[in-house]
């Protein structure tokens, strides 16, 4: 009887011992429609690519041009009731200026990126060629310089912030390689820091610079 006993103790034991060490396969992530699947990433809020290893016979990329969009209160957030009143009131930047420094701005960070990681920027399509197509939404700058006479400074805890997505395409057949998406704030402080143009330039550069490094690192 002892035997029997000590010989099924001994049995649940090895059989406890196989299940822990076997664990159950976690479940395979699922594709989208266009064959993404998730990935977690410790750099972006969103990180959709293709399964395997498909992107490692990308090395040329050709960038399409840089879309922008200005957050939706943001004439009336640096302009106030004066934008109203007189549309051509001169206290801070106009909208134009404020798109065209983003645009250049992230077109030439994701081509430092890129370059930084051996990749060769094309202007064509061919095989082998990765096309990038960057976007920037909701974007909004904090306080640009005051040329109003009645201030001298502005002072805020960040420069400003943006919503940055991405999409990777085969520049040929035009399938989609991968796609990610970030919202990203520029210094943001506990204090108040002085705000100015070159300032905001510079904290806004640096926020478009990292992001293009982590999606190129991603990639």
């Amino acid at each position: 009887m002892m035997n029997r006993r000590f010989l099924f103790s001994v049995f649940l034991v090895g059989l406890v011992a196989g299940c822990a060490s076997n664990p159950s396969p976690e479940p395979a992530p699922q594709a989208g429609p266009d064959g993404l699947v998730d990935v977690p990433s410790g750099r972006l809020d969103e990180l959709h690519v293709l399964p395997g290893k498909q992107l490692a016979g990308y090395r040329k990329v050709m960038l399409d041009p840089v879309a922008v969009q200005l957050r939706s209160d943001f004439i009336k957030q640096q302009h106030g009731n004066n934008y109203r009143i007189q549309p051509t009131y001169p206290r801070y930047r106009d909208v134009e200026q404020v798109t065209k420094e983003a645009t250049v701005a992230v077109a030439d960070s994701l081509a430092k990126a890129f370059r930084a990681k051996g990749f060769e920027i094309v202007e064509t399509p061919a095989a082998g060629v990765m096309r990038v197509s960057a976007k920037v939404t909701d974007l909004f700058v904090n306080a640009p310089d005051i040329v109003s006479p009645g201030y001298t400074r502005n002072v805020t805890r960040d420069a400003g912030e943006a919503t940055l997505s991405l999409e990777a395409r085969d520049a040929l057949d035009g399938k989609v390689l991968a796609r990610m998406q970030h919202h990203a704030i520029a210094r943001e402080t506990p204090r108040g820091n002085i705000a100015n143009d070159p300032a905001n330039t510079l904290w806004m550069e640096t926020l478009y610079q990292r992001w293009a490094d982590n999606c190129v690192a991603e990639l």
